[in-house]
This record gives structure tokens, sequence and C-alpha cells, in this order.
């Protein structure tokens, strides 16, 4: 058997300055750290908050429904969580609540975006007013929050910023376009906060969702029929997904085992987009 005379050339210089990973069996390294999920009353931020405490992180549940984040810090395993019930539409209170959620947590490892609307409204009744609501938790409560967490009180040395966008932000749908606009808008938004913070030490990065069942899919199955709904269906190659899917994704890049990826928009959406 022939062996190779050449030499093997010497890795390139990495020339960024990694997080060390422990050598553990611990895979995401998230135990210990403290993360607030936004829209944790339910859906993929509940789902979110949970997989992150069974990961033996402490996480702080932000949302409008006191009830509804108590139900949810029931579900969570572990200790030294932490409810913060508040509405995002109060942009200017946005600082002081991340500063007193790290006052009690210490510095903050991450932040999962996950509270946002859906609208489905053709071109024919969408409304100016509407389509500002919209904007306004889905896109201008992203850029608050990342205002707040990114200052050097809030935020643990290495964090990481993860922002839900929507498959139809990158690929369009009818009837649905002021929301598919604040999506589209979410994912260019996380790229250009991950290119400002990376001197920071925050990465930033969002995730393009397909249609996951939840109570909110409930309601839409209804709205829009039985025969629309099949095609909705059908347009998801592996069929519709789990809130578990998404939260899977939200934990990955949240743990440093991501931590030479910032700026990327992951999609997460069953094949849809790949149509």
């Amino acid at each position: 058997m022939r062996t190779s005379s050449r030499t093997r050339r010497p890795s390139p210089t990495c020339t960024h300055s990694p997080v060390p990973v422990p050598e553990t069996s611990d895979y995401l390294h998230l135990d210990g750290r403290a993360v607030v999920v936004t829209g944790a009353t339910s859906g993929i931020g509940r789902q979110t908050a949970i997989d992150l405490s069974r990961q033996g992180a402490r996480v702080a549940l932000i949302g409008r429904r006191e009830a509804e984040l108590e139900e949810t810090r029931g579900l969570l395993a572990g200790e030294g969580h932490l409810l913060a019930p508040f509405d995002l539409t109060d942009h200017a209170g946005v600082a002081a609540l991340l500063r007193g959620i790290a006052a009690e947590l210490g510095p903050l490892d991450g932040l999962v975006h996950a509270a946002g609307v859906h609208v489905t409204a053709p071109l024919r009744i969408a409304t100016a007013d509407q389509t500002s609501a919209v904007f306004d938790i889905n896109v201008t409560s992203a850029l608050m929050l990342a205002k707040a967490f990114r200052h050097p009180k809030v935020r643990a040395e290495s964090s990481s910023i993860v922002l839900l966008s929507s498959a139809v932000g990158l690929v369009g749908e009818a009837g649905v376009s002021a929301y598919a606009a604040s999506k589209a808008a979410v994912a260019s938004l996380g790229k250009s906060l991950a290119l400002e913070l990376a001197r920071e030490g925050v990465r930033v990065n969002s995730i393009a969702a397909g249609i996951v069942e939840t109570a909110l899919t409930e309601r839409l199955r209804a709205s829009v029929g039985a025969a629309a709904w099949d095609e909705i269906e059908a347009a998801h190659p592996l069929g519709l997904g789990t809130v578990e899917d998404v939260a899977g994704a939200a934990l990955y890049l949240l743990s440093p085992v991501s931590r030479w990826v910032t700026g990327s928009v992951m999609v997460v959406d069953g094949g849809y987009t790949a149509r």
C-alpha cells in the first residue's frame, strides 16, 4: 500500500476570539445561563422557555398576560426563573425592564424575541393602522429589546440574540403582506444588528419558521377553510412543524456551540421555502 508524500498544510489562523466551549457531555452548555424569552405565555416562546429550563438555564419570562406566564413557570424545570409581565409596545420602558431582570438574574447570556402578531389581511381590507400595529410589535419591539440588551450592565460578555422571523418573510404569501413585510424586516434587522454588535461580543440571528401547530394555528385553520388549509399543509413537504422544532433551533443559536454563527437566517420550515 502506497503512502502519500505530501505534507499537510497548517490550518489557517483563526481571526476571531472564540468563546471556550467546555469539554463535557452537555452539548449545548446552557446550564446556569440567564436567558430572556418574550412571548412566553404560549407557543414557541413558552416551549423555548421550557426547553431552556430543561438544559439548566435560568429564564426570565416576558408576556402581557401574567396568569399565562404563571402557567409557563409551572412547566419549567429547576429554579431561579423570573416572571416579568410587560407590554412590549411600551417601548420607553424596555430598557428599565431588562435592567431590572439583569439585576435579579445577573448578566444576561441570551434573548429570544418570540413575541409577535400575525394578521391575515388581503390588500383590499388592509389598513394603515393595522400595518403600523404589526410593525410596532414585530419590528420596533425587536429593535428596542436589542438596544436595551446590548448595555454592558445588562448582557454577559459573550451573548446571543435570537429573533423570530418567518418563512413568508423570505418568499411571500398572498393575504399576509403586512405580516410578511414585518418578518422580512426582522430578518434584515438581525443581519444589520449582527454587524453592529459583533465587536461587543453579541451575536444576532433570526429563525425563519414555517407554520407550526399552536392555538393560533387552530384559529387560522378555522378562518381559511378546509380547502385552503390543505394547500397550506401541502406546501410544507415535511408537514407542519411543532413548537419543539423551532425551540430547538433557538437553543442552538443561544448556545456557545454556535459561537461562529451571526447574521444568519436559519430556515426551519419543513421545506416550505424550498419550493
